[in-house]
């Protein structure tokens, strides 16, 4: 199994030359969750600046971490964005989706986050949504309460013209490929979209090349991280998401040192079809962001996150063959 060590020999004054390997008729850009950056000082501006400096187009903040700029004029925001020369991906946002009482003061926050988002040139809204309700598979009554709520929430962001795309996720009410699918069915394929993560997806049951293939036009946003063969979908994991005791079993079977969620791995673990999915991304001429959805605590340790970087860059151009900055 290939590991983040074995990508860091990348030196940044090499980086302009592994473009040669990019396709250049690629539309979609990259971007790398905010959360990589938090031990950089001053947060958030270094880390916009490292982005930049590995070819990344952009960065997935997150709104709860941004409620300083959100209260602010988004000049204010842009500038720093400029000053780094790149953009942001999405803003990714929760809230409560099925508690009927608590819905008003989500959908304030996603016609702010919208508003917000739309001044950047966003067109989708990354959303988690709510813990799950119990081991079982979410109801056919619950998901019909839960659709309805997506609906109203997307009519709330597509006024400023960004999709609501929510986020099948591990241990949230909507992890596995049936939830998933319900939901897609019951909610309206004009106001509500996904957020894609190849990790989530896989270790819910659904394959992430074919997922993408079959329900392409109800994906709005993607974010990719690998994850380990055992919870591979393509080699016959069917979910549910394992617990946190199932977690720590399988990191020491493998060696691996603790971390928050053992099921979140870097590139070159070997649980997802990377090559697969830009195949068909190519193919139907994606023109949205993917985003890398990795975060600074889950770092094995002696990896910094300039290391980090430098391995997710030489991932992408070399295997991927994407389309960086130079």
């Amino acid at each position: 199994m290939l590991t983040r060590r074995d990508f860091i020999g990348v030196t940044v004054g090499a980086l302009a030359a592994t473009n040669a390997f990019a396709l250049p008729s690629d539309r979609f850009r990259w971007s790398i969750n905010t959360n990589m950056f938090t031990p950089l000082k001053p947060h958030p501006e270094t880390g916009f600046k490292m982005a930049a400096r590995f070819g990344f187009h952009g960065v997935e903040p997150w709104a709860n971490q941004m409620q300083k700029q959100l209260a602010q004029p988004p000049e204010v925001f842009k500038k720093l964005l400029d000053e780094a020369g790149i953009g942001i991906s999405s803003i990714a946002s929760d809230g409560e989706y099925f508690d009927t009482s608590k819905l008003q003061a989500t959908l304030d926050d996603h016609a702010k986050n919208a508003r917000f988002g739309a001044y950047f040139g966003v067109k989708a809204l990354k959303a988690n949504l709510n813990n799950r309700l119990g081991p079982e598979n979410l109801s056919a009554a619950n998901a019909r309460i839960l659709a309805k709520n997506l609906n109203e929430v997307g009519k709330r962001t597509l006024e400023h013209g960004v999709k609501f795309a929510f986020h099948p996720h591990a241990w949230t009410m909507v992890e596995r490929k049936a939830e998933t699918e319900m939901i897609l069915e019951m909610t309206d394929p004009k106001l509500v979209f996904l957020t894609l993560d190849t990790c989530h997806a896989s270790v819910g049951g659904m394959e992430p090349v074919a997922f993408v293939r079959d329900h392409y036009a109800r994906i709005a946003h993607l974010h990719f991280k690998d994850t380990l063969p055992v919870w591979s979908a393509a080699k016959g994991w069917k979910g549910p998401a394992p617990n946190e005791e199932e977690e720590v079993r399988v990191a020491k079977q493998h060696g691996l040192a603790p971390s928050r969620h053992t099921i979140y791995q870097s590139f070159g673990a070997g649980g997802v079809d990377f090559p697969g999915v830009i195949k068909v991304l190519r193919e139907r001429n994606y023109d949205g962001w993917i985003s890398l959805d990795f975060n600074s605590v889950d770092l094995p340790p002696g990896v910094s996150v300039e290391q980090e970087m430098g391995a997710h860059r030489k991932y992408l151009t070399e295997t991927l063959r994407a389309t960086m900055k130079t």
